[in-house]
């Protein structure tokens, strides 16, 4: 894909940190590299730093600060006992009306702001590529194709309708439109990315999308041979063994319980956690017993959880989902970094399975696993014995091998 003039619809964006914000940023930076012109249409203020592409911002400033503040306020440690528990009481409430009554899901403004300014966008892309998370993106991009005429390209995280758990609006009330409006979009687009291929073929055989159409778009990381470097040598045989996992947890998706049961037999002085996660994922840590060499901090930066993972962690810990349809993204970027990564997988079909084998740095376990196994696969480190596989990484998990695909 070269020389092409690309709207991107996403309506979170850098600065805000998800796994599609991080996995956008390096493909437009690819696209660029390739000599394609891009627009980033979003609902993210941006950060005011050069960029080689433009950034459309059309964001709803008031009910986004309002909801901000709620946020904010309710988890500062700063604030009084009491106006802590008056912003969790007006958090809650926010989330009802919007888990009740929003449709798609969160961002559903967004879509009368973009409908609002849709003139103000210019008229002469070649390709639209809308991206969820949230669903909305698609939503606002729809309503651009009907103007602009350019191809549609969807990139789907988790999916929507099909969503098991953790639904994005009331299923109840909306699970008819859901399914018919994806399904419509699904019709009218020319490409649909999804991350691997269980949640394709889930998509294929419900929403019979023709097999033309779709793209398996893995997760991609970006080599640093500076952070390899710092990875390789690391002092692996210093304890205890430091272990840091980094992103949420969620209810009947992604829990940490039984990760914990499984490690509880290896507590002694040689493993310590370290846990970065947000607030509402604490009481996953929270509600199991445990001891000391357990230290809970809140979400860092991506930039600072880099350093963090480089130069204090031995171990980067990824725990899998309770569904095959929704990929931990995050373990294609550890094992970019060059650093022991462990995958806990709670199911047999863990999509992970099919990568187990092609990096050395690499270890999906279970709760059948031994102490003796982890030693096993952390002794290559101690070594000084591994070498980081590149071509397997640049065959597979990079912006180049989705655009390829595209193309």
């Amino acid at each position: 894909m070269k020389n092409k003039k690309i709207l991107i619809v996403t309506h979170q964006f850098l600065p805000h940190v998800s796994p599609r914000t991080t996995r956008w940023s390096l493909l437009i930076d690819y696209l660029v590299d390739q000599g394609n012109d891009i627009t980033v249409l979003s609902g993210t203020r941006p950060q005011a730093s050069a960029k080689n592409y433009k950034v459309l911002y059309f964001g709803n400033k008031s009910i986004s600060g309002v909801i901000n503040t709620v946020r904010q306020n309710s988890n500062d440690s700063r604030s009084s006992n009491l106006k802590k528990l008056i912003f969790r009481i007006l958090k809650h409430i926010y989330r009802f009306l919007f888990k009740t009554f929003a449709w798609p899901d969160y961002a559903m403004f967004w879509i009368f702001t973009i409908y609002k300014n849709k003139k103000k966008i210019h008229d002469d892309y070649d390709i639209i590529i809308s991206i969820s998370l949230p669903f909305t993106s698609h939503v606002c991009a729809y309503l651009l194709t009907k103007r602009l005429n350019a191809e549609w390209y969807m990139d789907i995280g988790d999916p929507f309708s099909l969503k098991k758990f953790s639904s994005e609006n009331n299923k109840f009330l909306f699970s008819f439109i859901n399914r018919f409006i994806e399904k419509k979009y699904y019709k009218n687009a020319s490409k649909i990315i999804f991350t691997h291929k269980e949640a394709s073929e889930l998509h294929m055989k419900y929403f019979d999308i023709p097999a033309s159409k779709v793209v398996n778009g893995y997760p991609i990381g970006l080599i640093d041979k500076n952070s390899l470097s710092k990875s390789i040598n690391y002092n692996y045989s210093q304890k205890p063994l430091k272990i840091g996992y980094f992103g949420i947890f969620t209810d009947r998706v992604r829990d940490p319980e039984n990760y914990l049961k499984l490690v509880h037999n290896f507590y002694s002085d040689k493993f310590e956690h370290f846990w970065y996660t947000n607030q509402e994922s604490k009481k996953f840590l929270n509600k199991i017993s445990i001891n000391q060499i357990h230290n809970i901090y809140d979400l860092v930066s991506r930039d600072k959880a880099t350093k963090i993972m480089l130069e204090e962690m031995h171990i980067l810990l990824s725990i899998g989902n309770f569904n095959k349809y929704q990929l931990p993204s995050k373990v294609i970027e550890y094992i970019s970094l060059g650093k022991p990564v462990l995958h806990f997988a709670e199911i047999k079909d863990d999509p992970l399975y099919e990568f187990e084998d092609l990096f050395k740095n690499f270890k999906i376990i279970n709760k059948n696993t031994s102490n003796e196994e982890i030693d096993k696969f952390l002794k290559v480190f101690e070594l000084g014995e591994f070498n980081f596989d590149y071509k397997t990484f640049d065959s597979n998990f990079t912006s180049k091998k989705i655009i390829n695909d595209l193309s």
